[in-house]
């Protein structure tokens, strides 16, 4: 429920504009929660204020001292005091202004106002934590919106904190670990499965190899079944099996001392023979035979 900030003048550092509103009256429908904004709700902030000591309230820029460490900015635009109800503009306050603060407002850089607060079981304000200039609202109160719901619980960033802390103990991490640990570990776990993955490929590659190293040289099948074993598998399939060689056949049957060829049987032996070595050799071991007188 932003409220714009209506100055029809320039202001000055240090100056001090009364009576701003801050919010008014109504109920307005944020992302999570509805918040009652009626005198009820109002009386308990203002109450809440005078109960604290009636400090002056910040007012930032874009909510910005609201957000996380890393992003967090807590420079002043400007500081509130003197909260009243108005009964017909509700909320309002004295806001005197800082050199940036009114250098924003003057040039109308930041135009809007948009409270932050804590809400009780009803959805009604509890206390003023902040406020923001701004200009982007998002709540249909003319003419400005919360920039954000002050206050609310925001289930989707609840449920993203529970999320990681099951993540951090995943990975056994302390639940102080930053988001930069967390994914330290993840890669480190990443890289320790593709290790791993790495090594049983390797051993497969080379089970692979030696059972088919008649087929395909062991380096090379290794290789390629690293690189792609499906494709490698398919190779070695298509390489037919070798064929053994038959075994020679050895005939053991003893040379016949006593037995002697007639010189004509001798003769047509030999002419038998079909290569000259064959001859000679058929000659040399029966010379007697053909030398023999007829």
């Amino acid at each position: 429920m932003n409220t714009e900030l209506k100055i029809e003048k320039t202001v000055a550092p240090g100056e001090t504009v009364p009576g701003v509103q801050l919010c008014p009256f109504g109920e307005y429908q944020g992302s999570q929660r509805l918040q009652v904004c009626d005198r009820q709700a109002f009386e308990q902030v203002v109450a809440d204020w005078r109960d604290a000591g009636a400090k002056e309230i910040l007012m930032d820029f874009e909510h910005k001292s609201e957000v996380d460490k890393i992003d967090s900015d807590t420079r002043a635009a400007a500081w509130i005091s003197n909260l009243a109800i108005d009964d017909e503009r509700g909320l309002v306050g004295d806001l005197k202004f800082t050199d940036e603060g009114a250098d924003a407002v003057s040039n109308r850089r930041l135009r809007f106002l948009s409270p932050v607060w804590p809400l009780d079981d009803e959805g009604r304000p509890t206390h003023l934590k902040s406020v923001a200039l701004t200009n982007t609202p998002n709540i249909p109160v003319a003419p400005v919106l919360n920039k954000a719901q002050p206050g609310d619980t925001n289930v989707e960033d609840t449920k993203e904190s529970e999320n990681m802390d099951k993540i951090k103990t995943a990975l056994g991490l302390a639940p102080e670990a930053s988001e930069e640990d967390v994914l330290n570990a993840v890669n480190a776990l990443l890289q320790k499965n593709k290790d791993a993955e790495a090594a049983a490929l390797e051993k497969e590659a080379d089970e692979f190899a030696e059972a088919n190293k008649a087929k395909l040289d062991p380096k090379v099948c290794k290789a390629q079944y690293i690189a792609n074993k499906e494709a490698c598998k398919a190779l070695v399939a298509a390489i037919p099996e070798a064929k053994k060689e038959e075994p020679q056949v050895i005939l053991n049957k003893g040379k016949d001392p006593d037995k002697k060829l007639a010189k004509a049987d001798a003769v047509a032996e030999l002419n038998k023979c079909k290569t000259p070595q064959e001859k000679i050799a058929f000659a040399q071991a029966h010379a007697a035979e053909l030398s023999a007188a007829e």
